[in-house]
């Protein structure tokens, strides 16, 4: 890389406290919405709606991949948005309202025939995970216009995380207690799971309008709408977001990004959604007991953040992340095999696991958001909704795969909602979901992220370079063969 570069990066994009705080409140609403669906929808609709194993499991995954659909339109559409409110902000604000609405009812489990209670979850799934796409990207895409420090967007992701985990406190601990309140003060299961839908989707929604509306760096009260400017989406936008991803998917780092979320999605969603089996019919615990393990998942993750973030600066994200994920998997692997049916078993597993996807879910982000500077010097124009909603169409796709392979994994292995006590065969089936398979995935997540091309060296080159671009100037890209490959080099 020729020295002269250097001189050109001079991002030095630090972030305000309140801006971080308020930009970490946001990501209350996108893991508790993403963490119950995960945790208690499966749960929800075998044994309080009373479906079976493999129509519930169809309906997550059709849901996943309605919001693959959705995900690149917003995307789409927020790169593409002006406003004196910026970008993303506007998307925000608009869902906060849909997103109370859709968790309630995606909660609420109607008297009628089976068949059109089938009908009506696999409507309500739609339109939960089109609401959830609507800001999802937006949101997650704003972090990297808000810096283009390496490791400012570790520091503001972090933020993000501490407030993640108070929403996955909300959508997996809060659920359990609030149902079992609800239950033994004389409301009926169904009313009360749908009492808990309508809580957590207002704190979600609110969430969001205080994320929204406190942060100002996008605003642009001089903002006037260019002559015959329009956002309004029509079916020509599908071309352009196809032609966009054709280009974005050929940058190699870009690659290793949409693998690993394929790979670990896979492993979360195994987890998420088969741990309340185990916890109920392996280790026959109390729904106390379950909230002590899901508070334990939650408060760990809130602890892991800091140690996460200082080893990041002090050695690197690629390297922490590779190393805590990896490890993660092989100890989970082992797990399969040792005895964990007690609480204390379990306490520790929930643990070792909570080390990895706290590298996950801190790091993945803040990672993404350099690939965004990363495809805007390969094609000379940044796509950060786009590659931001790639992304999370990957893990949309694994979420669809992994959700409809344990459906179909539990009712092959004999699960029936309808027994208090399961045969062996499905007691193993969901141990094996619960272990081994989330295991595996973090393991290959962590063998291909060892590769990845990106780290604060070359994203320091990379800055430099882009910088040199911005100016009108030309790049030499034979000096980034190792991050691209040859085809955007030659």
């Amino acid at each position: 890389m020729p020295q002269p570069f250097k001189r050109y990066y001079a991002v030095t994009m630090k972030l305000g406290f309140k801006t971080k705080l308020l930009y970490g409140i946001g990501g209350v609403a996108d893991n508790a919405m993403y963490t119950i669906e995960g945790t208690f929808m499966m749960f929800f609709l075998t044994s309080v709606a009373g479906l079976k194993p493999g129509i519930a499991g169809l309906i997550m995954a059709v849901g996943s991949i309605w919001e693959v659909m959705c995900g690149p339109v917003a995307g789409y559409l927020s790169d593409n948005t002006l406003s004196k409110y910026g970008k993303r902000k506007p998307y925000l604000i608009f869902a906060s309202l849909p997103v109370a609405l859709t968790m309630w009812l995606l909660f609420t489990s109607l008297d009628i025939s089976y068949t059109a209670k089938v009908i009506y979850f696999f409507a309500v799934m739609l339109l939960f995970q089109m609401t959830f796409s609507s800001f999802f990207v937006p949101y997650m895409a704003w972090g990297s216009d808000l810096t283009e420090d390496y490791n400012e967007r570790t520091v503001l992701r972090s933020y993000a995380y501490v407030f993640n985990q108070v929403g996955m406190a909300l959508g997996m601990v809060v659920p359990t207690i609030l149902v079992d309140f609800l239950m033994k003060g004389g409301l009926g299961q169904n009313s009360s799971w749908s009492v808990m839908g309508l809580i957590v989707g207002i704190i979600s929604g609110a969430a969001l309008l205080i994320c929204a509306l406190g942060i100002h760096e996008s605003d642009d009260p001089d903002f006037v709408k260019p002559d015959g400017y329009s956002n309004r989406p029509d079916l020509s936008i599908f071309g352009s977001i196809i032609r966009d991803y054709m280009k974005i998917i050929k940058v190699r780092p870009i690659q290793y990004i949409v693998g690993v979320s394929l790979l670990y999605l896979v492993a979360n969603t195994f987890f998420m959604s088969d741990r309340v089996y185990f916890f109920t019919y392996n280790a026959g615990l109390s729904a106390g007991q379950i909230s002590l393990i899901m508070l334990l998942i939650t408060v760990s993750g809130i602890v892991f953040t800091p140690f996460i973030a200082k080893l990041s600066a002090a050695t690197d994200k690629k390297t922490i992340f590779a190393g805590g994920i990896g490890l993660t998997g092989l100890i989970m692997m082992t797990g399969r095999f040792l005895p964990l049916g007690s609480f204390v078993g379990i306490c520790i597993i929930c643990l070792i696991y909570s080390v990895g996807n706290t590298c996950y879910w801190q790091l993945m982000p803040s990672m993404i958001y350099d690939s965004c500077e990363v495809e805007e010097l390969a094609s000379g124009v940044k796509h950060s909704g786009q590659v931001i909603s790639l992304q999370a169409l990957s893990e949309s796709l694994s979420v669809a795969i992994a959700s409809q392979a344990l459906g179909i994994i539990l009712e092959s292995g004999g699960f029936d909602a309808s027994l208090e006590a399961q045969t062996a065969s499905a007691l193993s089936s969901i141990s094996t979901c619960f272990t081994f398979i989330p295991g595996a995935a973090m393991i290959l997540v962590g063998l291909l992220m060892i590769k990845y091309p990106i780290n604060e060296s070359r994203f320091t080159d990379i800055m430099a370079a882009l910088e040199v671009k911005r100016s009108g100037g030309e790049v030499d890209m034979k000096g980034f063969r190792d991050v691209y490959g040859k085809k955007h080099t030659e």
